[in-house]
């Protein structure tokens, strides 16, 4: 594949910034229906993410054409990574961009990397937990090490996806506590919780924007760098249980094909800025998932990623993922 090389088209270009006509209008909007690609599975958090922001987009009368949500999941991420970097010059194709997307691109090492994407944005920072069902006898992280030390068999940890934040907070986990465990992936969040409740895993790695439900799963510590509010505030971080090098923030943001053009790209990032400003947004997605409400322009975010990618990369040497 040959790849142009667009990463950091937001920085270079000084038509990034919402450009306005007439004091009001965009130098461009969409003319025809956008596709917002969601590169995992349905129910899963960046689903989850993509569809609120569309029911927020639509309340707030803030994209005029219609947005149609299309999942495509596979590969860590690189699924729906190819999909978006295929359409190329195309404005009405926009794509949820996590911390997970990258972290699989670097373990992959992925046709597809961080700078063959345009960034348009981020408006949250997520965390996660590490969780066994609600009616699993295990109620604390020292029973589930203990579990670990008895089972010859080895107890499996699922996660959404190999080679991504999952698979990246699962081996730290794995080689702090010194325990056994299994990592068992899947195609996403959604897919790890049909797993666990139905007995298949023992416990899940899972991040706060999932909307995993308290009462159907008991976390058992956060990856998070302090301890969580409500209805996750008993829930200990790491540190707190003395491992105060498992800890992992993940952005969520969004990206387009490599050759979106500037307009387009003040367009959405004035989009999403409006977005991350409305009250619904923020009661219904940022503060019910424990989120932290973040936004980032075009710009910012491609400098962020490009920072957080070196980081990815260090942490996974660290742990032996890759070389």
């Amino acid at each position: 594949m040959t790849m142009m090389k667009q990463f950091g088209k937001a920085a270079l270009s000084g038509a990034v910034g919402i450009t306005l006509i007439s004091g009001s209008a965009y130098a461009w909007e969409p003319e025809r229906n956008v596709e917002f690609i969601v590169p995992y599975s349905a129910g899963g958090g960046s689903d989850i993410n993509a569809r609120m922001l569309v029911e927020t987009l639509r309340q707030n009368d803030l994209v005029d054409e219609t947005i149609l949500v299309n999942n495509r999941p596979g590969g860590s991420g690189a699924v729906g990574n190819s999909y978006t970097y295929n359409k190329g010059d195309d404005n009405h194709t926009i794509m949820t961009f996590n911390g997970g997307q990258m972290m699989s691109m670097v373990t992959n090492d992925a046709n597809v990397q961080l700078e063959d994407l345009t960034p348009l944005g981020t408006l949250a920072l997520d965390t996660l937990l590490l969780g066994v069902a609600a009616d699993s006898e295990v109620e604390s992280l020292e029973d589930l090490v203990k579990m670990a030390e008895e089972d010859s068999d080895g107890i499996s940890i699922g996660g959404a996806g190999r080679g991504g934040e999952d698979h990246l907070a699962f081996a730290m986990i794995n080689s702090s506590l010194g325990a056994d465990f299994q990592y068992v992936p899947f195609g996403g969040t959604g897919e790890v919780t049909s797993a666990l409740l139905g007995g298949h895993i023992d416990a899940a790695v899972y991040k706060l924007g999932s909307r995993m439900d308290p009462n159907q799963v008991r976390s058992l510590a956060a990856l998070s760098e302090d301890r969580l509010e409500a209805p996750y505030d008993d829930v200990p971080t790491f540190a707190e249980l003395g491992y105060p090098d498992i800890q992992l923030m993940i952005f969520r943001g969004y990206a387009g094909p490599p050759e979106m053009s500037d307009e387009a790209i003040a367009y959405w990032e004035g989009v999403l800025e409006q977005a991350s400003e409305s009250e619904q947004w923020n009661a219904d997605y940022i503060e019910k998932n424990n989120l932290i409400g973040t936004f980032m322009g075009a710009e910012e975010s491609a400098e962020f990623y490009g920072r957080e990618k070196a980081r990815y990369s260090e942490k996974f040497k660290e742990v032996g993922i890759i070389e």
